[in-house]
């Protein structure tokens, strides 16, 4: 078995594990939450000094994973505004991601962790103009509580439908 494996055990699924852009590595794991967060624990034991960030979201909003799985992408129904959510770490736009999908009625549009993007993370999430402010408002929440350097947010209201056409074709 791997060190990964090792360290995360049986009951966990890994979802990804590997180098990204900048020479980080990162490891991403699921399953129960006792079984996971023994690993979390386990697993950041062992590599404490040399953890950049790092998050545990026990009863992950559910459409996080099929966005890691798939890249999946909502495009805007007229009248949509877009939130942009950036951080400067991947765990942290997690924790951003989830605070919002739990918190307000959006939806997530596109999700992007480390490669391609020098280490940082991005999302674009979209609704009615309310709650997407109200989703911002919960990410910037979260991202006090990671590694907050580098971390934005902005709003684009009543987007128009050039930038719905512009995220199709992919960030």
């Amino acid at each position: 078995a791997s060190l990964v494996e090792r360290l995360v055990g049986e009951d966990v699924i890994v979802i990804a594990a590997g180098t990204v852009q900048c020479g980080r590595w990162l490891v991403l794991f699921a399953g129960e939450v006792e079984p996971v967060e023994m690993s979390f624990e386990r697993a950041t034991s062992v590599a404490e000094a040399s953890i950049l960030d790092s998050v545990l979201l026990p009863h992950a909003e559910p459409r996080i994973l099929p966005a890691l799985h798939d890249g999946a992408r909502r495009y805007p129904a007229p009248g949509d505004s877009l939130g942009v959510l950036s951080t400067g770490s991947s765990p942290t736009l997690l924790a951003a991601v989830d605070a919002a999908l739990k918190g307000a009625l959006v939806e997530l549009v596109e999700r992007r962790v480390a490669d391609g993007l020098g280490g940082r993370g991005l999302a674009t999430l979209w609704g009615a103009q309310h709650d997407v402010q109200a989703a911002i408002e919960l990410a910037a929440t979260a991202f006090a509580r990671g590694r907050s350097e580098g971390c934005t947010t902005a709003l684009i209201a009543n987007a128009d439908d050039e930038v719905g056409r512009a995220l199709h074709r992919g960030t």
